[in-house]
This record gives structure tokens, sequence and C-alpha cells, in this order.
């Protein structure tokens, strides 16, 4: 569940990025101050934090597990039993 949470933001931030390349591009009008590429930009720096947070949530409440780079001892552990088993 929680992959498919961190999927969908990431796809979300992409179509943002999109957005805010479009208005970029786009030959100004009249009456366009450049808000557009504001609003998308602020978009997906939101989409960002909700992120991170997420991310930091689901690893505190166990819904996700770091991979073993991040704990070098027990990684070093896992691979001794493996040598250890051969």
């Amino acid at each position: 569940m929680s992959t498919i949470v961190i999927i969908v933001l990431l796809l979300a931030m992409l179509v943002s990025l999109g957005v805010g390349l479009f208005h970029l591009l786009k030959s100004p009008d009249e009456n366009d101050k450049g808000d557009n590429l504001v609003k998308a930009l602020t978009w997906r720096i939101g989409i960002w934090v909700v992120l991170f947070v997420f991310i930091a949530l689901s690893v505190k409440m166990g819904w996700i597990k770091p991979s073993n780079s991040v704990h070098p001892q027990k990684f070093n552990q896992e691979q001794q039993e493996r040598i250890d088993q051969q």
C-alpha cells in the first residue's frame, strides 16, 4: 500500500514539473503574470514535503523497512551468515 502512495506522489511531482515546463516555455500573454508557473512549482514542493513526511512516517511505523545499507553492522552480520552457510 505504501509503495502505491509513493509512486502516485512521484507521478504527481512529474506532472507538476511538466505543467511548470509548459508554462515556462509558452509565449506570455498580455494577462499572464507567470502565476501559473509559480503555482505549478509550489505544488511540486508541497508534494515533495508530503512524500518526505510519508516516507519518514512509514519507516517509523514499520510499514516500510530501509535496506541493509542503512545499517552497515547488520549488513555485515547477514553477509557473514551467508558465508558461514556455504
